[in-house]
């Protein structure tokens, strides 16, 4: 946990040296999980997500559609009575939005695409949740969608859901849903 840490510490201070590639900027994203399995008798846990995110304006940075990439380590997962399951996954989304000011320094978005996610740990009644003995699969996709507002062209505050098309679990019929609040400072 320590390491992998280090390592998204390094990859946002890294993400603002490059920050300066024409027509991408960077972003530092953290935010709240609202993660469930959508079956019986799972219910929703509170985790969060951490990472980097960069957006490609197609116009201009201030107006108008875009295309975003993020790196996001992300803890889901559901509980039951007895045990609570918290998987780690890298994710990826890859988002297609649009962008429209409201105001002199305020501005409205929307974004939908698919993400991607690759089980990392995590722990459920003491065993490897991605183990056989709890079955979590470690590859997960879905689609997702954001809708927020950007401050100053500087901060975001966004509301987004993610629902899985791919099973989480090994032995049952179960996919990750997420709603997540966040926001997020660009470099």
């Amino acid at each position: 946990m320590k390491n992998l840490l280090s390592l998204f510490i390094a990859l946002i201070l890294s993400a603002g040296t490059v920050a300066s590639a024409k027509g991408v900027q960077y972003e530092g994203v953290l935010g709240m999980n609202i993660a469930d399995l959508d079956a019986s008798p799972f219910s929703s846990r509170v985790g969060f997500h951490i990472g980097v995110r960069g957006t490609y304006a197609f116009q201009r940075q201030s107006k108008g559609a875009y295309v975003n990439g993020a790196a996001l380590l992300s803890l889901k997962g559901a509980e039951t009575h007895d045990v609570t399951f918290s998987p780690f996954y890298l994710e990826i989304p890859i988002h297609i939005g649009y962008k429209h000011p409201i105001a002199s320094n305020v501005a409205i978005f929307g974004e939908f695409g698919p993400y991607f996610g690759i089980g990392l740990f995590g722990q459920a009644d003491g065993h490897n949740v991605f183990s056989d003995e709890v079955g979590f699969e470690r590859f997960d996709a879905g689609l997702g969608l954001r809708v927020g507002f950007e401050f100053s062209r500087k901060f975001n505050a966004a509301i987004g859901y993610d629902f899985g098309l791919t099973d989480a679990m090994k032995h049952r019929s179960a996919k990750n849903t997420n709603v997540t609040i966040s926001v997020g400072y660009k470099f």
